[in-house]
């Protein structure tokens, strides 16, 4: 029989535990349950069993977690251990704390985390939360699950103070052959997975999560990628003729690929251009129509009052993405036909206002497949015509985005353009208006 001062002891070393409980402590708590909950889900893809038991509803858990989270009702029950959320928290760890842990595990999480801890860079950096930037590197890295998900967890893990970016890790000097560096030695440590895990796809990886979790935590907008445009040699060729052109407004009219909002990028080209003549030539003026979701009829629908009303002496361009997407149905959401009049009354009503019309093809789309890519061809060849029935100005980006790396221009969808992608395009459109007279 255990004694009662000896049963008392061990209650009231309990209740101290629990009462002496950190924020940091829940947060470590549910980066370590993240990651093993997504390990043990890869675990069953890559052996094809389905999740069962509370395998199945720890998983479930966790996806509605990050899913419908609140951040500050996240960090009210770190700071806490309440709130309104503290039931679902509770629910998802209680689950996940019974299962047991992948053993040997080798994969991308562990092996980034391992080389990511060991990297000088870091200096004084702590080590701890690390499992939750593995949990949302292997999410993002194997791309299989749903795409909100793998989008979610970032801003989950950020409200737990999880590192992110490459300035939460301390890397936020290192340089992109660095980098390759420290992808090489994670994808020496790495298992082979049944899906690409090589030096780029590290470093991809990476990056991507770099670039998102700025965009989700604010640590990085248009200013910061205009510095990057701007420290280039072959901007600083094209630097005395940006700063001495003439007072002049330019405008960006497209779809997701122009509009600031969309999350692909933590800014677009337009807002990147915006920034550079903000910094050298304040007497050019820029602003972006964009709007996520337009094909070319719903822009000239509301042009009049988001293009032509902000006097464009200059008016970028970039429909098409939307106009070929079939959406399940037998026909494209504008034909080509449709297209090609929808272009040539856009072009005509921004010379009515004496504004330089440049069109610009869209380019093909790796998600795209069979009738939408098809369509989507056309839809530039539409647009070639339109240039030359009207002698329009052409900036023709299509091509030389697809000539580049469809991994490294491409957001994680592989619809909506990378954030090199942008500062690719908004470095190919200061030269075209470096020329312009």
């Amino acid at each position: 029989m255990i004694p009662g001062y000896l049963i008392l002891s061990i209650l009231f070393l309990a209740v101290s535990c629990i009462k002496d409980r950190t924020p940091l402590d829940r947060a470590e708590q549910l980066a370590r349950e993240s990651l093993k909950i997504i390990r043990l889900e890869e675990q069953a893809h890559a052996r094809g069993i389905a999740l069962e038991g509370e395998v199945k509803l720890a998983d479930s858990l966790f996806a509605e977690l990050v899913e419908k989270m609140d951040q500050s009702n996240l960090r009210t029950f770190l700071e806490t251990d309440s709130g309104p959320d503290r039931e679902r928290i509770v629910s998802f760890l209680d689950t996940s704390g019974r299962l047991k842990a992948p053993e040997n595990v080798n994969d991308p999480a562990g092996a980034i985390i391992s080389v990511l801890q060991k990297a000088p860079e870091r200096g004084e950096k702590t080590e701890y939360l690390m499992d939750g930037y593995g949990a949302a590197f292997l999410l993002n890295m194997e791309g299989r699950r749903d795409l909100r998900l793998r989008l979610e967890i970032i801003s989950f893990i950020q409200a737990l103070g999880c590192p992110v970016t490459f300035r939460d890790l301390g890397l936020a000097s290192v340089d992109s052959l660095r980098l390759k560096v420290m992808a090489e030695k994670a994808a020496e440590k790495s298992s082979k997975q049944p899906y690409d895990s090589g030096p780029f796809d590290f470093y991809l990886a990476m990056t991507r999560l770099n670039w998102l979790g700025s965009r989700f935590g604010r640590q990085m907008d248009g200013n910061d990628l205009a510095a990057m445009v701007m420290s280039t040699g072959e901007f600083q060729q094209i630097l005395p003729a940006l700063e001495n052109m003439k007072p002049v407004r330019i405008g960006f009219f497209g779809d997701s690929n122009t509009d600031n909002r969309h999350w692909s990028s933590p800014a677009h080209f337009p807002n990147i251009v915006q920034a550079v003549f903000a910094k050298v030539n304040p007497s050019v003026t820029v602003f972006n129509a964009g709007r996520g979701g337009d094909d070319s009829g719903e822009g000239l629908a509301r042009m009049d009052s988001t293009v032509i009303e902000q006097k464009p002496d200059i008016c970028f361009i970039l429909f098409g993405g939307n106009d070929c997407a079939h959406w399940g149905r037998p026909n494209p959401s504008v034909p080509p036909g449709q297209f090609h009049r929808n272009m040539i009354e856009i072009v005509i009503r921004l010379r009515k206002v004496s504004c330089r019309p440049v069109l610009m093809p869209y380019p093909i789309v790796p998600e795209l497949t069979e009738a939408d890519l098809e369509v989507l061809k056309a839809l530039n060849l539409e647009l070639a015509a339109v240039r030359d029935s009207l002698n329009t100005e052409w900036l023709d980006l299509a091509t030389e985005v697809n000539k580049g790396d469809v991994r490294r221009f491409f957001a994680v969808d592989r619809i909506h353009l990378s954030p090199e992608a942008h500062l690719f395009i908004a470095g190919k459109i200061l030269e075209f208006l470096s020329r312009i007279r």
